[in-house]
């Protein structure tokens, strides 16, 4: 039995690569307190140990899968990026320019010290940031290198050890630094600070606010105890209700602000959470009234696409597009690369944020005329667009140049990056084009991440065990310091320099080495979404620069 499995293995590496994808997925969802390995990690330590047996998987596998992975973080942080380009954001650019720098020196330096090879250093970069896009460029990279196969597979292989070994300190430390250490340092109390920073953003000033935070919409239907008012009164003196629906008798009358009320009318109308419990006062008693509560409703996720809204607080946005008259319309979440922002009147918003709106139809359908579009639930994806946005990445990738005497190349993962950002930013402006749901995002990203871990693990095969002996305790202690110093250096920067509030500071620097395991820690820790606003322009830029330091590395190391 056990031969004709390692038969099955050796002659289908196919079936290899899915088992070790399997076992991977399996391991790394294992908890350990707070801290689970991954499905990337964990794939590509089963990918280790199965290759032990000796399979050759074809090397091609590894670019196709790598290819999906980086063309889905491009589609998806495409908006954000091009976004993030502006005055506004200037300071998180420059906090992820800072990381990325002191990341790439730090790696180069420590490398050179070790005397690691390309690989080796390539890999120790990868894990220790926990950024895998750092190996799949730099496999990129060694595919061009003038060097014997044997030298290449040697390379490659030394570069999935030094992820795996150090792989796990960096998640892990990361997590402790930012959570813990970097709070300490900087001599703030989470919760506290997140309180400030919230009333910086305007918390106190829940009039002004489209919605209030930590709150949800709620219909009611009410006897009016005393008449005389029009409901455009009633919601000038009220403005956290709007009167959706009257009922007088037998008489159903849709909402005009005019109207005059009466004793004994039924109102139908919405209403924030907490301004429900005075209703029965100074309206009446509350009744189960089924046509008063039959009025057309609609929630929508709007995208933000105006230029002349972008930039601008909720604040702003709600004075200029409301004026005196809520219209029936609130706010129930905000988010940002799917990512909750904090529901706060001085909250900037920026293109491609979602708006999620719930009121009457006509209201609704309106707003997002003017704010952008309603993203439609779809689960068809433009298969057409993104396979020819990979051929082109891939073209593109090929090309060459040269800065004096040193050759200079985007490489295969550059290329698709590339196109990936360019075809994410077209589509958030022209939803018709080019479509990728969230999930379908998802899945090109989490399958091609991990199946090209697997694919990596397979290919290193028993030459990984030779180098785990000799390089092994070398590699922990290189990829703990690689961990520790460029956050601890753009802390400082960002926190003296760039005078960044610390829950903000805290969440780019999450953001900047792309680990939303951080981001989660720091909102646990606060009580607050906060850290979400420097988190998302940060993660956008990293995820570009970082990539770019694999074919860097490649080339410093072999030079």
């Amino acid at each position: 039995m056990l031969d004709f499995v390692l038969h099955a293995l050796r002659a289908n590496p196919e079936i290899a690569v899915f088992l070790a994808i399997s076992l991977g997925v399996l391991l790394g969802r294992i908890q350990l307190g707070s801290f689970h390995l991954g499905s990337v990690a964990g794939a590509l330590l089963m990918g280790l140990l199965i290759g032990q047996i000796g399979i050759e998987v074809p090397h091609e596998l590894k670019s196709i899968f790598f290819a999906l992975f980086i063309y889905a973080v491009g589609f998806k942080s495409g908006p954000e990026f091009f976004g993030s380009l502006n005055r506004g954001t200037l300071k998180l650019v420059l906090l992820s320019v800072v990381l990325c720098a002191t990341a790439l020196v730090t790696i180069l330096v420590t490398g050179r010290y070790y005397g690691f090879d390309a690989g080796f250093t390539a890999g120790l970069g990868a894990g220790a940031l926990t950024d895998t896009a750092i190996m799949g460029t730099a496999s990129s990279a060694i595919a061009q290198l003038a060097l014997e196969e044997s030298a290449k597979s040697q390379l490659n292989s030394h570069m999935a050890v030094a992820y795996a070994i150090t792989y796990l300190f960096g998640t892990i430390g990361l997590i402790v630094f930012v959570g813990s250490i970097a709070p300490k340092l900087l001599r703030v109390d989470l919760r506290a600070s997140a309180r400030e920073l919230e009333r910086e953003l305007g918390i106190e000033r829940e009039e002004f606010a489209i919605s209030i935070p930590y709150t949800r919409v709620v219909v009611r239907a009410h006897q009016l105890a005393c008449g005389g008012m029009s409901i455009a009164d009633i919601e000038r003196l009220h403005p956290a209700l709007s009167v959706e629906r009257v009922v007088r008798g037998d008489r159903v009358i849709e909402r005009d602000p005019r109207f005059r009320l009466e004793s004994g009318d039924v109102v139908g109308l919405y209403a924030l959470r907490e301004a429900v419990a005075g209703l029965r006062d100074w309206i009446g008693p509350e009744v189960d009234h089924s046509e008063s509560l039959s009025f057309p409703t609609r929630t929508a996720d709007i995208v933000l696409t105006s230029r002349s809204l972008a930039g601008k607080t909720l604040h702003q946005i709600k004075r200029e597009l409301v004026g005196a008259e809520r219209m029936g319309c609130y706010i129930t979440g905000l988010t940002r690369q799917d990512l909750d922002l904090p529901l706060l009147p001085d909250t900037v918003l920026r293109r491609g944020d979602v708006i999620s709106l719930v009121g009457r139809r006509a209201s609704v359908e309106a707003l997002a005329a003017q704010i952008g579009r309603i993203r439609e639930t779809s689960y068809k994806s433009d298969i057409a667009v993104h396979t020819l946005g990979l051929v082109f990445g891939s073209l593109a990738g090929m090309l060459s140049t040269h800065i004096g005497m040193i050759p200079v190349e985007l490489g295969i993962g550059g290329g698709v990056l590339l196109t990936g950002l360019l075809i994410g930013w077209f589509n958030s402006r022209h939803p018709e084009r080019g479509n990728l749901p969230p999930a379908a995002q998802w899945a090109f990203s989490e399958f091609g991440l991990t199946a090209f871990g697997a694919v990596v693990g397979l290919l290193a095969g028993p030459a990984a065990l030779v180098a785990i002996r000799d390089q092994g305790l070398a590699l922990v202690i290189s990829g703990a310091f690689v961990t520790i110093v460029p956050p601890l250096v753009t802390l400082y920067v960002g926190h003296y320099l760039l005078r960044l509030h610390p829950l903000i500071l805290l969440g780019a620097l999450a953001g900047a080495q792309t680990e939303a395991a951080s981001m989660n820690k720091i909102i646990e820790q606060s009580g607050s979404n906060t850290p979400v606003i420097g988190f998302t322009v940060c993660y956008a830029i990293s995820n570009v620069l970082l990539a770019v330091c694999g074919p860097i590395i490649v080339t410093v190391m072999t030079g």
